[in-house]
């Protein structure tokens, strides 16, 4: 190819259709090798034409890499339909915008800004809830998207100019031939005796097939497109978290995979929380890992470059230690956060993240303020937690109609006398709206401390304690100190016999 194109260059009259025709190659090559060749016969392109038309040409030639980014949507059975694009960006979807195609259904999505990088999104048409149909868009890429049908799916459907989607599709075909020809093989090995000829020919064959999808994973492993990271998702799903369940040494292997993720792409690749969810497993109480989550995820975080990323992966892993009460997790994850001052102006639950850290364990309880009810009026006092006069103090943070809470509540009724016979003084704070509700529920306790200020999460004992779901309890020693928190009884009576 290389020797055709330097005869084209050094016979072609017109300099202008050999840089046409390069830039052509270029979309098919899908590398930079057709630059190299302009460079290699730059001489006798200049004695064609004069230095100001050569770089013109040349200048037409590059701005294949410099144009904006755009997508060409050819879709005949969609005429006079709006086309909308949306990025898949963590558990999130994001608008990259819309398009109105025209009476033959076609029309130019010209992005305003670049995607800072390549990922998967999603093609929709409105009005046309059937129609879903991913794709990657890459921003060196301004791709054309065709499909003469009605349903739009990968096997009728063509994306012109797009190495990306060229390797995916092509990558992801074979690795499922490659693995279905490895299923057969081995469920027809298990009907011959391994002394059997045929047995033989199709142990050979396996470890062809084996080499030939070592290879393709070689190859995919180094690539640089967004493609291949991808499909490294889509292997690590398949071939090392879906055995994290099976015992500790798998386990090993998630760890040490969780560590290594690239987060700033699997934010692009749709399988954000897939991944992240798998990986948890690796963590939980009967793993050697346990209570190294938050030290693995603070790691993570040095790398990610991202800060979208950076704040995305902080609430997935926050909703993470909050779900499984990894306390000491959250802890290392807070601390590392505030140390490293990336965020300026956090929102919502990360600003409550972070206010939490004023009330960890072997800290001073923030004091109580307590809402009194009397009629149609309301007196409100402040409690020092040094000043509960109780050996232990339980404060329980509720919601009525949360089913948890709802099992908590019960526990700490059935288990009342037990915790009183510790010196444990139980105070609970309602997320409650409506006073009937509250009432209610707070009729059944056996305690007297109950306080609601019908405020829900922003009552200020919630804010004060930095309260990110219910229920939610802290156990204070005498001098107010906290000692424990914990979101069941169980972890309590586990205490209590301690």
């Amino acid at each position: 190819m290389s020797t055709v194109l330097e005869k084209i260059i050094k016979q072609e009259q017109n300099p202008y259709k050999v840089v046409l025709f390069i830039k052509g190659i270029i979309y098919e090559a899908y590398n930079q090798w057709a630059y190299l060749l302009i460079y290699k016969n730059y001489k006798v392109l200049m004695k064609k034409m004069n230095l100001k038309n050569f770089f013109i040409g040349f200048v037409s030639f590059t701005s294949l890499q410099l144009s904006a980014q755009e997508l060409t949507l050819n879709l005949s059975q969609y005429p006079n339909k709006n086309a909308i694009i949306v990025a898949i960006h963590g558990i999130r979807k994001d608008t990259l915008g819309k398009v109105q195609l025209d009476q033959n259904g076609k029309g130019v999505l010209v992005f305003k800004n670049k995607q800072a990088q390549a990922g998967l999104v999603n093609l929709t048409i409105k009005d046309k809830a059937y129609l879903s149909y991913d794709f990657v868009l890459s921003p060196s890429e301004s791709p054309i998207l065709i499909c003469d049908m009605e349903y739009v799916y990968p096997q009728n459907t063509k994306i012109l100019h797009s190495p990306e989607n060229d390797c995916l599709d092509r990558w992801f075909k074979n690795v499922v031939q490659y693995k279905q020809k490895i299923s057969i093989n081995q469920e027809l090995s298990k009907l011959y005796n391994p002394e059997d000829l045929f047995f033989k020919n199709l142990t050979i064959e396996k470890q062809m097939v084996e080499k030939q999808l070592q290879r393709l994973t070689d190859t995919i492993s180094q690539s640089n497109y967004f493609a291949a990271k991808f499909m490294k998702f889509k292997l690590a799903q398949e071939e090392i978290l879906a055995k994290v369940w099976e015992n500790n040494e798998q386990r090993t292997i998630a760890k040490n995979y969780f560590t290594q993720i690239d987060f700033d792409s699997l934010y692009c690749s749709s399988m954000w929380f897939a991944i992240i969810n798998s990986c948890i497993e690796a963590y939980v109480k009967e793993s050697p890992y346990y209570q190294t989550f938050g030290a693995d995820v603070v790691e993570n975080l040095k790398r990610i470059k991202n800060q979208q990323v950076y704040e995305d992966l902080i609430d997935a892993t926050s909703s993470v230690t909050e779900k499984f009460d990894w306390n000491k997790d959250e802890e290392v994850i807070v601390d590392f956060i505030i140390k490293d001052d990336r965020i300026k102006n956090p929102k919502e639950k990360l600003l409550k993240l972070l206010q939490s850290h004023t009330v960890f364990i072997g800290k001073k309880g923030p004091d109580l303020v307590l809402t009194n009810l009397s009629g149609n009026k309301s007196t409100t006092t402040v409690l020092k937690t040094d000043q509960l006069n109780s050996k232990y103090s339980l404060l329980v943070f509720y919601k009525s109609d949360c089913g948890h809470c709802e099992t908590a509540l019960a526990g700490l009724k059935s288990n009342y006398q037990d915790i009183v016979s510790k010196g444990i003084k139980i105070i609970t704070f309602a997320a409650d709206t409506e006073q009937e509700t509250y009432k209610t529920t707070a009729a059944s306790f056996p305690w007297k401390d109950n306080y609601c200020t019908f405020d829900g999460l922003s009552s200020v004992n919630f804010k004060n304690y930095a309260v990110l779901g219910t229920p939610t309890m802290f156990l204070l020693d005498n001098e107010g100190i906290i000692i424990e928190k914990m979101a069941t009884v169980e972890q309590l009576l586990t205490w209590m016999k301690r």
